[in-house]
């Protein structure tokens, strides 16, 4: 039995891909890479997002625990040589406070950059008999990506004792 080794005709011509069969399949590598890479960068600019928040987080209940921790002898009062560091009363301080962030090229443009954060904090006396106080917290900061600004908050209470 002799077995050839040459192909046929028709062999050659469907061996190869057709330049159609090429540009749809680029075309698809183009639109499955298009949407990774879109889904990369929408990640970056959350996480990004979401670090500058945690940290203006954190520096809102600092200054809640701050005014939380501070003396606050109810029976007497600072007229009366009282030791009081809590200002009660309808109070508001304003802090302006800055954050140094590291940054890999996003919002503060790829190097540590600082994150200036406008802190108000409000002290409210809600009653006199038993003493209560509404402590309020409002920091607020600018996103450069989105060209925003966010206001993170923190209400809490403090009764005297």
């Amino acid at each position: 039995m002799v077995t050839s080794n040459k192909k046929t005709a028709r062999s050659k011509t469907s061996a190869a891909f057709t330049l159609v069969e090429v540009v749809m399949a680029i075309g698809i590598l183009v639109l499955a890479m298009s949407g990774m890479i879109y889904g990369y960068v929408q990640t970056n600019y959350q996480s990004e997002w979401s670090s500058m928040s945690l940290a203006v987080q954190a520096l809102t209940v600092q200054s809640i625990e701050q005014s939380r921790a501070a003396q606050w002898d109810v029976y007497s009062s600072s007229a009366n040589g009282g030791t009081n560091q809590f200002a009660v009363g309808n109070t508001t301080n304003i802090f302006i406070n800055a954050i140094v962030l590291p940054s890999t090229g996003g919002a503060l443009g790829g190097t540590n950059g600082t994150l200036t954060v406008t802190n108000t904090l409000q002290i409210t006396l809600i009653t006199s008999f038993p003493k209560l106080c509404q402590i309020r917290s409002d920091s607020q900061w600018y996103f450069p990506l989105t060209g925003k600004w966010f206001t993170n908050t923190v209400i809490t209470y403090r009764g005297g004792s």
